[in-house]
């Protein structure tokens, strides 16, 4: 975890300094959004979000995007991938703001390059691997389902949910719109963590529901925020807690709005009473703070100033509302009577039996929903359409051997670009903390699959801009040396 030369954390006010002025967006709008957006979830409590958040997503995207390109896409691309749990009935589909926004700026995008506008995009492997996967998707949609019309609708959907990386790849083409991009993902997700703080809170005091699924877990609700369900919000509050953490410790000041912000995304991930994220956190924070030892850049005092504030806040919190301890104690002591446990676990034995007849090609995408019929299974996942929750198996169920191959050669493709540009690179610091936090969503779905979602695909959008761009420029200055 070294000190960045290029990213400037020491305040808020050092970030819209540096990246929120001039012919980009301002502090204002920033905070305009975000207001919007909290006013927006507190109305849902009294009227259905589809109606509060259709006339909100339209209007802010269609603004953002136009009036200030490429930032506002940019920006409405972060918003809308936090907010999955929002869907709108359109003709038989449920259409999230991620889909919405992602067509928007696509269709501008093609508008703006057939009037002549072009990107410094460059193609790297991990692109090129990521188009495989995606047309490996249809094709075993098409011919090996058992119901291709069914399969390549949910393979489309896929497609779309991975259609950010490749818009965040070909507008983040240089530092300076990387910059920005990665100061205002972290924004946002500061964003998203204290709506689901405040969300647990309010339950608590006045027995709201907003952002939180009332008796999941029993007597309490597992805090979900603006996220599916409570488990994906624990994986992404961890990975933002992980990535302040890298910032944190890399910066030679103790910046209060990285120490305020890690104690809010730690709150988050207790609140989300989610076991696997909280595991994931935990792993990924000592194995970061053996490799910052080695290299001396753990400060001691930093370390028992951090460690002694998220105990004196944090405790509390787990002990008052959240009985963390007891989600572990039924894990343990229940066993898989637990139903939420017996569900997943039943599910993945059925999912691997269907795997077992089709290992090398699949079975098309989401042709779970189709091929699964036990009745105690289908009663214990409830309302949502059956899923398998552990990505590995999901993508082996969906596409087999060969698809998984190729998920898998996306990541080491990503991960040996970014060795390099660790090596070299001037935004090394923020590369550590993105790819400490894929290692966050690498362990936590596998209980929860968070890819077919578009905000794990953002974060990887970013990571491969981050690393394409750094090991571009180092190729760049030593042609130039050799010149």
């Amino acid at each position: 975890m070294q000190q960045s030369s290029r990213g400037n954390y020491a305040s808020p006010a050092g970030i819209r300094m540096a990246s929120l002025t001039g012919s980009e967006i301002t502090p204002l709008l920033i905070l305009l959004c975000a207001a919007a957006i909290l006013a927006g979830l507190l109305l849902s409590v009294f009227v259905p979000p589809a109606y509060v958040f259709g006339v909100m997503a339209l209007i802010f995207s269609v603004v953002s995007v136009l009036v200030r390109w490429p930032y506002g896409a940019l920006l409405a691309l972060v918003i809308a991938s936090l907010m999955p749990r929002i869907t709108i009935g359109l003709g038989g589909w449920n259409v999230r703001p991620e889909h919405y926004v992602v067509g928007l700026v696509s269709v501008v995008l093609c508008v703006r390059w057939l009037q002549g506008e072009r990107s410094q995009f460059r193609w790297n492997g991990a692109d090129k691997l990521l188009i495989a996967y995606v047309a490996w998707n249809y094709i075993t949609s098409a011919l090996l389902s058992p119901d291709p019309k069914m399969t390549l609708r949910w393979a489309l959907l896929t497609n779309l949910v991975i259609l950010p990386y490749w818009l965040v790849r070909y507008l983040v083409s240089d530092e300076r719109t990387l910059g920005w991009m990665f100061k205002v993902f972290v924004l946002v997700g500061l964003t998203e963590t204290a709506y689901a703080v405040i969300s647990f809170v309010s339950q608590r005091l006045f027995g709201t529901s907003f952002g939180v699924e009332v008796g999941q877990y029993g007597a309490f609700g597992g805090t979900y925020g603006t996220q599916v369900e409570a488990n994906l919000l624990g994986s992404y509050a961890g990975c933002l807690a992980i990535i302040l953490l890298v910032l944190y410790f890399s910066s030679e000041r103790r910046p209060r709005w990285l120490f305020g912000g890690i104690v809010l995304a730690v709150a988050a991930l207790i609140v989300s009473l989610s076991r696997a994220a909280l595991i994931a956190f935990g792993f990924v924070s000592l194995v970061l703070l053996f490799l910052g030892v080695r290299r001396g850049l753990v400060r001691t005092r930093k370390l028992l100033l951090l460690g002694l504030t998220l105990a004196l806040f944090l405790v509390p919190l787990a002990e008052s509302g959240g009985n963390f301890a007891e989600r572990f104690r039924n894990l343990s002591e229940q066993g898989i009577e637990d139903e939420t446990t017996m569900g997943r676990i039943m599910a993945l034995s059925a999912a691997i039996q269907d795997i077992s007849q089709h290992p090398m090609f699949g079975t098309g995408a989401g042709s779970f929903a189709l091929t699964l019929q036990d009745e105690r299974i289908l009663s214990l996942l409830g309302e949502f359409r059956p899923w398998i929750g552990n990505t590995v198996i999901r993508i082996l169920h969906d596409t087999g051997v060969l698809g998984l191959v190729l998920f898998g050669l996306v990541a080491v493709s990503i991960a040996r670009q970014a060795k390099h540009a660790i090596a070299y690179g001037a935004y090394r610091t923020e590369i550590i903390a993105l790819l400490a936090g894929c290692l966050v969503y690498a362990i936590a779905f596998m209980s929860a699959d968070g890819t077919m979602l578009a905000f794990f695909w953002v974060h990887l959008g970013i990571l491969a801009s981050a690393v394409v761009l750094m090991n571009n420029n180092n190729l760049d200055g030593v042609t130039q040396a050799e010149r």
